[in-house]
């Protein structure tokens, strides 16, 4: 009985051996059936992930390719329009009155500029107003420059048409007796005001003597109502000008409408080609004095040796003192890299020789922001900035 007994377990445990391998071995068959499933869903997931990476990827180049056709379409178009343009320029200008990406650094007193795209140097009233017409045909920005002293140009350049209106090409004088004592003087808009200054002392003409200094042309200068202590304007008797359509005016001074370093002229962009000044007759020794005066305090109290565009702003004196004001926001001799608010007289910004014009640019917004910010000052520009700055 014994013996069976023994035997029995033995044959029970062996069974439950056998069964528990087969269980183990279902649940092994089991559980590799989960990691397949498991495995597969991770397939699909990749899979689905990498289709929609290629479908956005071709979505990107096909955007791409279409903004990349419109781009080069567009450059297309462009090059053509410039093309027809300098083949209709050449047909007023001669090839070396024609330049490309000029450096303005060259003519700017600021010493200053990159390139621009178009420069020409009209010799005719005809020539400039073609090419003011030419331009507004093709829609091509163009800016009129002169002795360039009065101009901030971007490191940049400037994507447009310079058109250079200076001694080079029009500055003339013509002397007409009005009566005994009083003479008119015919001038071209391009002579410098130092020349006409010194023609005028040399007729014997008083009136002129205090723009002996002035940094910049006839033209330019009457836009701008430039003075030291009289004015260019002060014996204006009327102007000759373009308009940004390409048509010739005439001017008196009350139609030109003055103000502090401005007037209508400048508002409306037009063109001074020509002006007629009235002048009396003077003591040629006390005009020639008042001009050496006004020289000696020129260089005493402005940096004329600095590259520079005269005042940055124009200030209104209700505001009381400037220096004061840019004293207490320690404005006094503010640096920039090589650009500086010059210390002797804190109206300029000078470059100290290897500025740049962002340089001169980051000092004029920073000078903004701090008047309008502490003294709710409003600055208003002399200086004419042209170019990007981004």
């Amino acid at each position: 009985m014994k013996r069976f007994k023994n035997k029995y377990q033995k044959i029970h445990l062996n069974n439950n051996i056998y069964l528990s391998k087969e269980k183990l071995k279902e649940k092994l068959k089991n559980k590799n059936y989960k990691l397949l499933f498991f495995f597969i869903i991770i397939i699909c997931i990749l899979s689905f992930l990498f289709l929609i990476r290629k479908l956005y990827k071709n979505n990107i180049s096909n955007n791409s390719s279409i903004i990349s056709n419109t781009s080069n379409s567009s450059d297309i178009k462009l090059n053509i329009i410039e093309n027809d343009f300098i083949k209709d320029i050449k047909k007023i200008l001669k090839d070396d009155e024609i330049l490309e990406n000029e450096m303005m650094n060259k003519y700017t007193t600021f010493k200053l500029g990159g390139p621009a795209k178009y420069f020409f140097k009209p010799k005719t009233i005809n020539q400039i107003i073609e090419i003011i017409q030419l331009s507004n045909k093709y829609k091509i920005p163009y800016f009129i420059l002169g002795n360039g002293s009065n101009l901030l140009v971007s490191d940049k350049g400037y994507n447009g048409i310079v058109i250079q209106i200076n001694e080079n090409n029009f500055s003339y004088l013509k002397s007409t007796e009005k009566d005994s004592n009083t003479f008119l003087l015919t001038v071209g808009g391009g002579m410098l005001m130092r020349t006409l200054s010194i023609e005028a002392c040399l007729l014997s003409l008083t009136g002129l003597e205090y723009i002996i200094d002035i940094p910049g042309t006839v033209g330019g200068g009457i836009i701008m109502n430039a003075s030291y202590e009289v004015g260019i304007t002060t014996f204006l008797k009327k102007v000759k000008v373009i308009t940004p359509e390409g048509k010739i005016l005439e001017l008196n001074k009350e139609e030109c409408k003055f103000v502090v370093r401005g007037s209508l002229l400048k508002d409306k962009n037009y063109i001074v080609i020509e002006a007629i000044f009235e002048l009396k007759k003077g003591d040629k020794m006390i005009i020639q004095k008042t001009m050496t005066n006004n020289t000696v305090k020129r260089y005493e109290n402005q940096p004329m040796y600095f590259g520079s565009a005269g005042s940055f702003f124009v200030w209104d004196y209700r505001y009381g003192s400037m220096y004061k004001k840019y004293q207490e926001s320690n404005l006094v001799s503010y640096r920039v890299g090589n650009a500086m608010i010059f210390t002797d007289n804190i109206a300029f910004i000078v470059n100290l020789g290897n500025g740049t014009a962002s340089q001169v640019m980051e000092i004029v917004l920073y000078i903004e922001k701090i008047m309008k910010e502490k003294y709710n000052i409003k600055m208003r520009r002399e200086v004419v900035v042209i170019g990007t700055f981004l």
